[in-house]
Order: structure tokens, then sequence, then C-alpha cells
């Protein structure tokens, strides 16, 4: 699987560093996984590799309430990344 982000701030958008506790991706829309199933992903910004990461599918809001606490959506808990990507997320501004 592969996560294409055209710009910065379309990363920034889906980069989650505290949700629900973990650091992850959320992924708007109604995309769908099995949880719980863990998938290796390549990530990309603006064209350039930013590196591969295991992700675990772990909440999911495709049909229910949207809110704040509950937004649309399905979070994937980051369970490893190699350096190229941590060197970038060590590169964001905060």
């Amino acid at each position: 699987m592969q996560l294409t982000c055209n710009e910065l701030k379309d990363f920034s958008a889906v980069w989650k560093d505290d949700f629900l506790g973990h650091k992850g991706f959320l992924l708007p829309g109604p995309s769908s996984y099995a949880l719980g199933k863990a998938m290796q992903m390549e990530v990309m910004v603006k064209g350039e590799p930013w590196g591969k990461v295991e992700v675990i599918p772990v909440w999911q809001n495709l049909y229910g309430v949207e809110s704040e606490a509950t937004p649309k959506g399905i979070f994937l808990r980051l369970v490893k990344s190699d350096k190229c990507f941590e060197e970038h997320l060590a590169a964001l501004p905060s």
C-alpha cells in the first residue's frame, strides 16, 4: 500500500501525533481496512519517498456521528517506521 500526499499540508492533515494516545494516520473518507491486521505502507510526499511504515487499523468511524472526538475516517496506528520516515517527521515544523 502507498500513501501519497501531493503537498506537505496534505501529509500534515492525515498525520496525528496523538490520536487516542497513539501516533498514526487518520485517513478520511469511506476507505475500510480489516481492523487489527498489520499493513506495510510506503509514504510519498511531493513525489519524494519518505520511508516505509507498518500500521494497524485500530479505529474507524465510517457511518457514525462526526465530531471532534469522532471524526469520519479510519485511524492507522503506527507500529514501526524506518529511519527515513523518522528523519522526515523530526524535520517537520512544530
